[in-house]
């Protein structure tokens, strides 16, 4: 496997955004940036594709930030209809969402409510 010291991390809870470059937090999980993508670059083809899988020496992990993977399913709008509402959470008191896909989980008295973010990503749809 060849190594590829920009990608080896985890560092103080951040991982560099193979798209950007920018830090990722990871909080959540230790191998993952938080609201991102984690794909490892032999998912990303097969023998005789764009990436041919035959390389096992140069495997190694994309890590995208969440405005990357943004700019992703901007660009390819099919997968984010593919992905469907609720994708990631989104915790804290954001009076807006951060993006279409994200949903987050309310408590009032003793009851719970789930919200998704509308199409537009501008408010909260309780459900």
């Amino acid at each position: 496997m060849k190594t590829h010291p920009e990608f080896e991390y985890p560092m103080h809870g951040f991982h560099p955004c193979s798209g950007c470059g920018n830090m990722a937090p990871h909080h959540s999980q230790v191998n993952y940036p938080d609201n991102g993508w984690s794909i490892p670059i032999d998912h990303l083809g097969y023998y005789g594709g764009f990436t041919d899988t035959n390389k096992a020496d140069d495997s190694y992990t994309i890590n995208l930030c969440h405005d990357c993977v943004l700019k992703f399913l901007e660009t390819f709008p099919m997968i984010g209809l593919l992905i469907g509402k609720g994708g990631h959470s989104q915790i804290g008191p954001d009076e807006k969402p951060c993006c279409p896909w994200a949903w987050k989980l309310d408590k009032i008295e003793n009851a719970y409510i789930t919200y998704l973010a509308s199409e537009d990503g501008q408010q909260w749809l309780a459900q």
